[in-house]
């Protein structure tokens, strides 16, 4: 006969789908009592568990004790044990990111790659309601919207909670009803971060004159994520008249349709990490001319004439020359102004624009398809003509610039040159008669010199 516990953690594993269908999973052992109950219902529930212990080497011989239990329970409940040894200290002073942040990057790399090196098989760890109520309350100290006041989610990726419909009573008296021993961190006990605080002072006050703290929040993180739910959903219908084909956003369309712009504005691009007061500017910035950019972190949204495109500021230097390598179907890995498509050879429309270059695609044969700026000895077989030239000496032929040149791009598939941007394209991997599909890439010439720098904090 099943526990209480038992059943009630098993409930949830089956109402989120937790649990992959070979009964494998890794758990996060720490040694500590949430870690100890989660390896003990997990293995009771017929899973297979490896169990997973970090060693941060922070606490000297508590930290060894910690490794000695969680093997020893390891043992006992007949789980595979695996240890990682870190130097959590030199890893976070190098990233300049707390102790606490630096140890949690550093065993969730660990864990993605323990999942990887066994199937892609999920990685339990042992938040439990109490956590659930800290997060939230933390969130709203901080400022929060609504997905902060769902708390913590009981699937993230790989990363599964079994225990979050269980509280911390609940888990202590399951290890004593099973006869389990646990470890205590001795710096849970201080009150020297946030959450220790809000753990070992806050809310024991909140829950002596309300003793039923616990249960109406539950209820309400429940109704909020219902309310989330809705509210995501319908953020996708309104957005869904302001994006283009690639992901590219009609910010002077959103203004002037929506009455809550910046909300929705921002809905759309936090994902990115773009925050509300940038959202905001973007907005503003919907109606002017020219162009501008806004930064965020690994990304830079592109206003030009009311439309907004999202890209990655991550560029490959290849022998000092900016480099883009092109994935079709992202737009984020496309440099401003160019767009990609495939098309039925059939819908082939050749201009004399100079802005439009046609592949074919079974020529193509999956090579790289990469955009950069131009090198000194760069040469291009042209199209309708025998041998090569450099392509210094079309520039010579268009009378560009210096500035002209620098800004100059070149498309190459498999490091093969197919065409210098806006002046010539190749003769290699060109459309016949038997072609079928065809890689359409065009380059919208916006005018840089109407672009802004970027500001502070913008």
């Amino acid at each position: 006969m099943k526990h209480p516990f038992e059943e009630k953690v098993e409930h949830t594993i089956e109402s989120h789908s937790l649990m992959g269908d070979d009964g494998r999973v890794i758990v996060a052992l720490s040694g500590g009592a949430d870690s100890v109950a989660l390896l003990s219902v997990m293995t009771a529930l017929g899973y297979h568990c490896i169990a997973a212990h970090c060693d941060y080497h922070l606490r000297g011989e508590e930290s060894e004790r910690d490794r000695i239990h969680a093997e020893d329970m390891a043992r006992r409940h007949g789980a595979v044990y695996v240890e990682k040894h870190f130097d959590a200290s030199t890893y976070s002073a190098g990233r300049g990111v707390s102790l606490e942040m630096g140890c949690r990057e550093l065993r969730y790399e660990w864990f993605a790659e323990l999942s990887r090196s066994n199937g892609n098989i999920s990685v339990a760890v042992g938040h439990h309601n109490d956590d659930n109520v800290e997060t939230v309350f933390l969130n709203m100290l901080r400022g929060t919207g609504l997905t902060g006041l769902t708390g913590i989610k009981p699937r993230n990726g790989i990363v599964v909670r079994p225990l979050l419909d269980v509280t911390r009573r609940e888990v202590l008296d399951y290890l004593a009803d099973k006869g389990l021993t646990y470890v205590t961190d001795s710096t849970n006990l201080l009150n020297d971060v946030k959450r220790n605080r809000l753990r070992n002072v806050l809310l024991p006050a909140i829950r002596a004159y309300f003793p039923d703290a616990n249960t109406t929040l539950t209820r309400s993180v429940h109704n909020l994520t219902s309310n989330l739910n809705l509210y995501q959903e319908m953020v996708e219908k309104c957005a869904a008249a302001y994006r283009g084909k690639y992901g590219e956003i009609d910010v002077r369309g959103l203004a002037a349709g929506i009455s809550n712009a910046v909300t929705l504005l921002y809905e759309l691009l936090r994902g990115y990490g773009f925050n509300g007061m940038q959202c905001k500017d973007i907005i503003d910035a919907a109606s002017a001319a020219g162009s501008r950019r806004f930064f965020a972190g690994d990304y830079v949204g592109i206003m030009h004439r009311g439309i907004l495109t999202v890209r990655s500021c991550k560029v490959a230097l290849t022998a000092g020359v900016e480099s883009y390598t092109l994935a079709v179907d992202d737009a984020s890995t496309w440099p401003e102004g160019f767009t990609i498509e495939r098309i039925a050879a059939s819908e082939v429309v050749y201009d004399r624009s100079g802005n439009t270059l046609y592949l074919d695609m079974a020529k193509l044969a999956g090579r790289s398809i990469v955009v950069r700026r131009w090198r000194i000895a760069d040469r291009v077989a042209p199209f309708g003509m025998s041998g090569t030239r450099l392509v210094s000496d079309l520039f010579s032929d268009a009378h560009y610039s210096p500035d002209d040149k620098e800004r100059a791009w070149i498309v190459t598939a498999g490091g093969q040159i197919v065409w210098v941007v806006g002046l010539r394209t190749s003769r290699h991997m060109t459309l016949t008669a038997r072609s079928t599909e065809a890689l359409k890439i065009t380059f919208d010439r916006c005018d840089k010199s109407e672009s802004i720098p970027p500001q502070s904090g913008v």
